[in-house]
């Protein structure tokens, strides 16, 4: 276990051996279930073909996948405050990997939309859940790095269901990839069932982590009224703002990237599975590069980390636009990729250096109690970009062309770089609001010797 330590989460160690494990099968699965997220995009015009449908239809599949699951993440968020969140997450996961494998027997365009949507709402349940978990097991002082590494982990998911899909798709068919993608996770839910164990509320805040950790129980609790208290700080307001644009390019290009690169570049369907891989490894880079130097920006000042961040999204459209406006050739090989790749790499690299850091800022500026809501309200507003987007990308390429739908669609992230950039204004206040309740929370613990 001294792995930890060398990425820089020694905090981990301050739990016993069945927190630690649920921590790593918590990566674990995070990987599985994140690899169905982009299952469906190299395959898209074999699914097409099948059931007879346009890039409309297909549109509404990713769309209902997103905005279904993040609906009913409002009301994972609220459980996740309340109940045993070892047990939510193992029921999340079934609700996810279930589906997931039966979409590889889906008979009609109607069965395929039902099990996408009933795979988003098990894979919905997981963000809150993991959101909280980490918010426990580490401290303000690592907390962009922990996410940083469960982020960049989780997308090497992303990059295995791209492979998957990507290579054996074309060859065995669309259908084996779900079935390929989903089975490790039972294996590992198991594994949660029989050994993990979920960290005491409230271990993450320095103020009472050694009392939690002795035993002594904090007793905060979410009430439905808080949710009102969540849109009056200005933290949480701006970063639910700016994930709505932000993210629809999300949404748009790693989901039709592929058919791009097919239908307007003439490239084959293994090749572009090559460019959204290479895309896949900067976002991954960003991530990691993102959480460790923000992680020095947040310490060294609170508010350089969201000027950073902001700047990193403007900057970062650039190469994405180069990407897609590259010129194509006749006849186009791997050498041929070479520039769209480079690009495409610095791009996704700038970009993704917010995802992580975003989840970081909006864990040091709530409660303990209030993240598992404050999780379920932020998945939902990123979520209508990245839900609306595989939509809004579908109409577009039904109207104008996909050509005009991509273009379009990366511009999304000036605005998203913007709001980030306004983040700065108020992040030291909002943070030093949750110490000073902590300290008192504290005081209040000491006072009363809750024990556990």
């Amino acid at each position: 276990m001294g792995f930890f330590k060398l990425i820089g989460l020694d905090e981990v160690y301050s739990f016993k051996k069945g927190v630690r494990t649920l921590f790593v099968l918590l990566l674990l699965t995070g990987i599985i279930l994140l690899a169905d997220q982009n299952v469906m995009s190299p395959n898209i015009t074999a699914i097409e073909h099948e059931f007879g449908i346009t890039d409309r239809e297909i549109g509404f599949v990713g769309s209902a996948f997103t905005l279904v699951g993040a609906l009913v993440t409002l009301v994972w968020g609220y459980l996740t405050d309340k109940y045993s969140r070892k047990w939510l997450l193992v029921l999340a996961l079934l609700l996810g990997e279930v589906p997931c494998f039966l979409t590889g027997f889906a008979q009609s365009y109607e069965q395929l939309l039902v099990l996408r949507v009933l795979t988003g709402i098990g894979l919905g349940g997981t963000v809150p859940l993991a959101f909280s978990i980490l918010g426990d097991l580490f401290t303000e002082r690592q907390r962009p790095r922990a996410q940083a590494w469960y982020d960049a982990i989780t997308t090497v998911g992303v990059l295995l269901g791209m492979i998957v899909a990507g290579f054996l798709g074309p060859v065995y068919g669309w259908r084996i990839p779900f079935i390929l993608v989903s089975a490790p996770n039972f294996l590992f839910i198991l594994g949660m069932i029989l050994f993990g164990e979920e960290p005491a509320k409230g271990a993450g805040e320095q103020e009472i982590r050694d009392l939690v950790l002795s035993g002594r129980k904090y007793r905060g609790s979410l009430k439905l009224s808080d949710y009102l208290h969540l849109f009056r700080n200005k933290t949480n307001l701006m970063l639910f703002l700016q994930g709505i644009p932000g993210t629809v390019a999300w949404g748009i290009i790693p989901f039709y990237l592929i058919t791009f690169y097919e239908r307007y570049k003439g490239f084959t369907v293994q090749l572009g599975t090559v460019l959204l891989l290479v895309l896949g490894v900067g976002t991954i880079a960003g991530k990691l590069f993102g959480g460790i130097f923000g992680n020095y920006l947040y310490n060294k000042d609170r508010r350089y980390l969201p000027v950073f961040l902001g700047l990193a999204q403007i900057v970062g459209v650039v190469p994405i636009l180069v990407t897609l406006r590259w010129p194509s050739v006749p006849n186009p090989g791997l050498g041929d990729l070479m520039g769209p790749m480079l690009y495409g790499f610095v791009g996704a690299f700038l970009i993704s250096t917010s995802g992580p850091n975003v989840k970081a800022m909006l864990m040091n500026v709530n409660l303990p109690e209030h993240r598992g809501a404050i999780s379920s309200v932020f998945n939902l507003t990123d979520s209508i970009g990245a839900g609306f987007g595989p939509l809004v990308g579908g109409l577009l390429s039904y109207a104008r062309g996909l050509d005009f739908a991509m273009t379009t669609s990366a511009l999304f992230w000036v605005p998203c770089g913007v709001l980030l950039i306004i983040v700065a204004l108020f992040i030291q206040e909002d943070a030093m609001r949750v110490h000073r309740a902590m300290q008192l929370a504290r005081e209040e613990m000491e006072r009363n010797g809750n024990q556990a």
